[in-house]
């Protein structure tokens, strides 16, 4: 075998463990943006839960409330973040209108089942928030990722693309 046949094995070698290391890079960066989603849909879940069993005291008690309940059926793993925000948008807004109704009620903080409900409704949120900043995080280095060569042609060759960001902004509420 001449020079010229070893210099292209050694280079086809080289290629063929750069495909191989950024496939595999590509795939674990993926794989860390879809456990961060499905931690954001676990968390979505848990709040909107939290907040019908919130819903459902305030009509024991006979407390009129126009609290919109996001049904949990419609959560699944795998939701995209468009869908995320849209739902945490919901659920902010009946945040909104279940603190004006302890404003109004401050005997609801007395009973034990409703302040259990509203400390996991509430514990919810802030892990909502910590795991969106988490996805966030790892989509922008994904996306940045696979924007540079020669990664983005690998990326392309595995039809991988962008991802989207988790765009709800968590405006801060009085406690």
């Amino acid at each position: 075998m001449n020079i010229a046949g070893i210099i292209f094995l050694v280079l086809i070698a080289i290629i063929a463990y750069l495909f191989i290391y950024l496939t595999v890079k590509i795939n674990s960066m993926d794989a860390e943006i879809r456990d961060k989603n499905s931690e954001i849909d676990g968390n979505l879940w848990d709040r909107a839960f939290q907040l019908s069993k919130l819903v459902e005291i305030l009509q024991n008690k006979s407390i009129e409330n126009d609290i919109e309940v996001v049904d949990v059926n419609t959560f699944g793993l795998g939701m995209a973040a468009s869908m995320q925000s849209l739902n945490c948008e919901k659920l902010d807004v009946s945040d909104e209108k279940l603190r004006a109704i302890l404003k109004e009620h401050p005997e609801l903080e007395q009973d034990e089942d409703f302040g259990t409900h509203l400390a996991k409704f509430n514990n919810a949120r802030v892990e909502l928030k910590k795991g969106s900043l988490e996805y966030n995080k790892r989509v922008s280095k994904y996306n940045s990722f696979i924007s540079g060569f020669p990664v983005s042609f690998i990326a392309a060759f595995h039809k991988k693309s962008e991802k989207p960001s988790f765009t709800h902004y968590f405006k801060e509420f009085e406690s």
